[in-house]
């Protein structure tokens, strides 16, 4: 299951991400760098477009922000957010951040920044105003705040 992070190389990390993981490290290597020096966003989308059908669920209880995925801080956040579009639950994700989705380029690969607003998805639930918990941001990724 993902978890609601901040991310020193993508902006953040949540369930495209987290696609990461289904990839054998004997091949790719640990913590499967091959892939990040490949282009972090280019092969974050490469895996969404290998497994797009799938319900996901973030973890936003407990989250991290700073200098995740590793050495970030844990941000309470206090949410879940789960389902089967998994760029929207990333785009969910990115505004419960405090972080606009059509500045995180692997998001804006998959669906184009047009395709990334507010009204581009159906969200049932809490809105996100009343859940927004903006996550600190290290100075490299300043300019993603919404």
């Amino acid at each position: 299951m993902p978890k609601m992070k901040t991310h020193h190389w993508a902006g953040a990390t949540l369930a495209m991400k987290n696609l990461f993981g289904l990839v054998p490290g004997a091949v790719y290597g640990w913590p499967k760098n091959v892939l990040h020096w490949a282009g972090i966003a280019e092969s974050i989308v490469d895996l969404h477009r290998l497994f797009p059908r799938q319900f996901t669920i973030v973890d936003g209880i407990v989250g991290m922000e700073g200098n995740g995925p590793i050495q970030g801080t844990p941000k309470n956040a206090g949410v879940l957010v789960a389902g089967s579009d998994v760029a929207a639950v990333d785009a969910t994700c990115c505004r419960i951040m405090g972080i606009d989705p059509r500045k995180i380029e692997y998001l804006e690969i998959a669906r184009g920044p047009e395709n990334l607003g507010e009204s581009s998805f159906r969200q049932t639930g809490e809105s996100i105003s009343s859940v927004k918990a903006n996550f600190a941001l290290i100075d490299v990724w300043k300019e993603i705040r919404s």
